[in-house]
């Protein structure tokens, strides 16, 4: 006999419960349906007539559970597998592009220097000072770019390796922001750093500067040529950095997604890239034990907050 308190017990509110009573349940059977050590669902078959279900019922009840179980175990295997070729089809398409530009840019740049030596043409200084100039920014941007790509590949074999050293977190931003002035000069986006007071920690300075790259990297891309902030401080026994800037934001849909392998929050029609520097950035941090997380409003810009453990050894310094 089922009864008050066990309708109550089985219903999501009082209104559900009002609806089973008007149906006119008299005895219940519930089995919850498992997938490993989750529970996500429940298959719940009701009576008007008291003690409807026997043994016979239960055991038939457990076997519809297993079987329903199983279905939606692997439909939703079957979708993160969909999903996976997506994204991997979308990478290699983008990875394809993003390689073939520069590749492409050096290879005209070559070939006009070559028919101006053959046709034994005189090439200008600025005109050949600006042809070796181009053609050395895109071995850098491929170099970073198969950089990008190998990265992912150590991290996913567990092969990504720190060298840490006692060093100011500030010391490190700053050389960081020092290397991309370039392109923030080229895309107007001033960058301001706080930093009351020197944190030290044992960090990797190599891999954190790709950290600091990365963010302000995406902060310049997404910035709108807006300035862009930089807070380093300690809390406890902590390091926090904050990358600030007041671009376009990140849709709240995908914000839950910009750290994951071959996600991106914007059409890659739009912007540039792999796609990958918030999953390398968000991995060189948890190796050091640290975090990074994102908050975001659509049109007022994004705030990347990363948190680094100073270890035991570290210690604050003034001067």
């Amino acid at each position: 006999m089922l009864t008050d308190d066990q309708l109550r017990a089985g219903c999501v509110d009082e209104r559900h419960a009002e609806l089973v009573r008007q149906l006119g349940a008299r005895s219940a059977l519930v089995v919850p349906l498992r997938i490993r050590e989750a529970v996500v669902g429940a298959l719940s078959l009701a009576s008007a007539a008291p003690g409807r279900f026997g043994r016979a019922d239960v055991e038939l009840a457990l076997e519809l559970g297993r079987r329903m179980t199983l279905a939606v175990d692997n439909a939703r295997l079957f979708e993160e597998t969909r999903r996976a070729l997506y994204l991997r089809e979308e990478f290699l398409r983008i990875a394809s592009h993003e390689l073939r530009t520069p590749l492409s840019s050096i290879r005209l740049t070559a070939q006009a220097l070559l028919r101006a030596a053959e046709r034994k043409r005189t090439v200008a200084p600025e005109v050949l000072d600006g042809s070796l100039r181009r053609m050395i920014g895109n071995t850098t941007r491929l170099e970073q770019l198969t950089s990008e790509l190998l990265d992912v590949t150590r991290i996913e074999q567990g092969r990504l390796e720190l060298r840490p050293v006692e060093i100011a977190l500030d010391a490190i931003v700053r050389e960081a922001v020092g290397h991309l002035e370039p392109e923030l000069a080229a895309a107007g986006s001033p960058v301001s750093i706080e930093c009351p007071a020197p944190v030290y920690g044992r960090w990797d300075p190599s891999r954190l500067d790709q950290v600091v790259t990365n963010l302000v990297t995406n902060a310049v891309k997404f910035g709108a040529g807006k300035p862009i902030e930089i807070r380093i401080e300690r809390v406890g026994d902590t390091a926090r950095l904050s990358v600030i800037d007041r671009g376009i934001g990140i849709d709240p849909a995908r914000l839950p997604y910009v750290f994951e392998r071959f996600e991106r929050a914007v059409p890659s029609s739009s912007y540039g890239g792999l796609g990958l520097g918030l999953y390398i950035a968000r991995s060189i941090v948890v190796a050091h034990g640290g975090t990074i997380t994102a908050r975001s409003e659509p049109g007022a810009g994004s705030t990347f907050i990363v948190t680094l453990p100073c270890g035991a050894r570290d210690r604050t310094r003034s001067g």
